[in-house]
């Protein structure tokens, strides 16, 4: 599979992810996860299946104020079954706006959907 298809696939799941933040549908963004994904959230213990990470981000925006997220990939290797991405995202919260860096190891199921299979981030410093 060619490293532009699976560009556009994870563009569209990293849109996906921006649309269900902004509808606060954490159902529909757990399902953008594996069902063994794991999330690595800063200062947390890690998050294991789709129903524990549907819980982790209701829980998590709601206590952010979360209304938004966009994500732009920095870097994407693509290897077999399983792509690396190096992204960037800008998060709109109830204090304002932060800017976090993320590292997500995608998979390719079974029906040739791209998933979030590991997910994990931390903020970056203000410019």
């Amino acid at each position: 599979m060619s490293s532009d298809v699976v560009r556009q696939a994870i563009d569209e799941g990293n849109r996906k992810f921006g649309e269900a933040v902004a509808r606060k549908d954490y159902a529909g963004l757990a399902g953008l996860y594996t069902e063994s994904a794991r999330v690595m959230p800063p200062d947390a213990p890690i998050v294991s299946g789709r129903p524990a990470i549907e819980e982790f981000w209701r829980t998590a925006a709601n206590a952010l104020g979360m209304t938004g997220a966009a994500l732009k990939t920095v870097d994407l290797e693509v290897v077999g079954d399983a792509a690396y991405e190096v992204g960037e995202a800008e998060l709109k919260l109830g204090s304002g706006q932060a800017k976090v860096k993320y590292l997500v190891v995608w998979r390719r199921d079974r029906d040739g959907t791209w998933l979030l299979h590991r997910d994990i981030w931390n903020t970056m410093a203000p410019n």
